[in-house]
């Protein structure tokens, strides 16, 4: 019931701003000198700051940065509120709110100066020719940092008539370096008291062994999931291309949605044992944002899809709930096992999974102060800092290897509670793999760290990242932008096959089937169309 209750809040929500939408642009207020086409012009007096300005800024949990009791003394925060002569005013989002408040805020034109979100591309083409956001300007010469990322092969998708209206959150700088964007966490200490100390070689070992460990370990879930969009890993072990529900794959020569394909038949029939088969924690469906997460680092579950790496917080949970056993040895990764063709894949792609976008209401002054804000938050210079700390101070390099200078019990969100939210503004972190971040001064995340990294060069060795066409994914047409609208219908639709019972195979094509209203035959004939324009294979 709940399931079915939030499916239809959030249709509804939809349904709300899109409606609100269709009148964006007659009567709204534009910026000075600004229509929804055309981009501010910001590379005059790039540098002047002497005017103070205030920004509002939306990202994760940014209100508990500035209530925390020492948000005052937040010495990165402020030099770089004062390097820019801003304030930042913050706008609360949580892990459970953030994507819908995006859309109640677009309807009642109240979206903040700077907002971190993910907005499916229908919606944002939608918002990008309604003026809803704003464009970044042609000439991103004055913002090097920014015209590097924004110039990558993989952010050709987020033109829209030729204009980019988002920055993306860069995590990393190769498309491969997602390979840990979809991780099978389990407890390998359990396993090799079960008697599996090899990763298995196929959907049918995996299940075998985690029922050994469930029958050692009575009450805990065989595997839980991140969220519910953490199942699609399922998808690497037969199909890669369903790990995302908007992709497109190549079949006989003809470009199709990847959910259309029968080769998505394995995975939902492997979904649908793991839950009938009492693997699959029974609550995935209802669950928060991270409780599954939680629920393994507490030792109520056997594995987890999710969980790239850990935090201190997170390796404190874990002892807590497992007094005595080593988290470092009693927690790995564990590589998906071959599909037919004989490979191992990983994830690929952009090597960003969400975007910060500015309102097209935005006046090109603040624009212009939020450019240079995001120029420099994208430096590593910054990265550094932001996740660091301050050099001599917080940590000290030695020997090539970043180490903490933090005193027992000190920690950097409590002496930079501030940063360590708005940190995340410009980019995800994309420090570790290139062995500029703090190793941690608790031995046990410090070697789940370094676990996290050989195993992310293992998996480079060993895995095939999952096909990626970049030059496809920009293509536009009006079909495949409203298909993009239902995304989320997909993964919805998907769960109730997973809950459901008769075939699931014959459930999940009477499915695709009814996709056929929504626009897919027409979306397959614009795609391949434009694709042989343009010569796409």
């Amino acid at each position: 019931m709940k399931l079915k209750q939030r499916v239809k809040v959030g249709v509804a929500l939809l349904l709300a701003v899109m409606t609100v939408l269709t009148g964006c642009g007659k009567g709204e207020e534009q910026s000075p000198n600004t229509s929804p086409g055309q981009a501010a012009n910001t590379t005059q007096s790039a540098d002047d700051l002497s005017k103070p300005i205030e920004l509002s800024v939306a990202v994760w949990d940014i209100q508990a940065g500035f209530d925390a009791p020492n948000a005052k003394n937040d010495t990165v925060y402020n030099d770089l509120a004062e390097k820019f002569n801003i304030t930042i005013k913050p706008v609360q989002i949580t892990w459970n709110d953030w994507q819908e408040k995006a859309k109640v805020w677009a309807a009642s034109k109240q979206l903040p100066d700077m907002f971190a979100n993910e907005i499916d591309m229908g919606v944002y083409q939608t918002w990008a020719k309604q003026g809803v956001l704003k464009p970044l300007p042609d000439d991103l010469s004055p913002y090097p940092n920014l015209q590097k990322f924004m110039s990558d092969e993989s952010v050709k998708p987020l033109k829209v008539d030729g204009k980019f209206y988002s920055i993306p959150r860069f995590g990393s700088e190769d498309i491969g370096d997602a390979r840990l964007g979809r991780p099978i966490r389990y407890r390998m200490d359990w396993a090799e008291q079960a008697g599996f100390t090899k990763e298995p070689q196929s959907f049918e070992e995996f299940l075998a062994m985690t029922k050994a460990v469930m029958k050692q370990h009575p009450g805990i879930a065989g595997l839980t999931v991140n969220n519910k969009g953490y199942l699609l890993t399922q998808f690497l072990g037969s199909f890669p291309e369903m790990v995302a529900t908007r992709n497109w794959t190549q079949e006989n020569g003809k470009w199709i949605p990847a959910f259309t394909s029968e080769r998505a038949y394995t995975g939902i029939q492997q979904l649908r044992t793991l839950y009938t088969d009492g693997v699959l924690d029974k609550d995935f469906a209802i669950q928060k944002d991270a409780d599954g997460t939680n629920k393994f680092l507490s030792g109520q579950s056997f594995a987890l899809y999710g969980m790239e790496g850990v935090t201190d917080d997170q390796v404190a949970t874990f002892k807590k709930a497992n007094p005595g056993v080593s988290a470092s040895k009693a927690i790995g990764y564990l590589n998906i096992w071959p599909a037919a063709d004989g490979k191992r894949y990983t994830m690929a792609g952009a090597p960003f999974w969400s975007n910060t976008f500015f309102p097209g209401t935005l006046s090109d002054e603040k624009f212009k102060r939020a450019l240079q804000v995001m120029d420099y938050m994208l430096s590593d210079e910054y990265r550094v800092l932001g996740i660091n700390g301050i050099e001599n101070v917080d940590y000290k390099v030695e020997n090539g290897q970043y180490v903490s200078l933090l005193k027992q019990d000190e920690t950097l969100a409590d002496k930079y509670p501030i940063t360590f939210k708005l940190v995340w503004l410009a980019a995800w972190d994309p420090l570790l793999y290139k062995g500029k971040k703090v190793v941690s001064s608790d031995p046990e995340t410090a070697a789940l760290m370094k676990l996290q990294i050989d195993t992310f060069n293992r998996f480079k060795q060993e895995d095939t990242p999952m096909p990626v066409n970049f030059e496809f994914d920009a293509i536009s047409t009006p079909a495949k932008n409203k298909l993009l609208t239902v995304d989320s219908n997909i993964m919805d639709d998907i769960v109730k096959v997973v809950l459901g019972k008769g075939d699931p195979i014959a459930q999940w094509k009477e499915i695709v089937k009814g996709y056929d209203a929504k626009g897919v035959p027409e979306a397959i004939k614009e795609v391949n169309e434009e694709a042989a324009k343009k010569g796409i294979k």
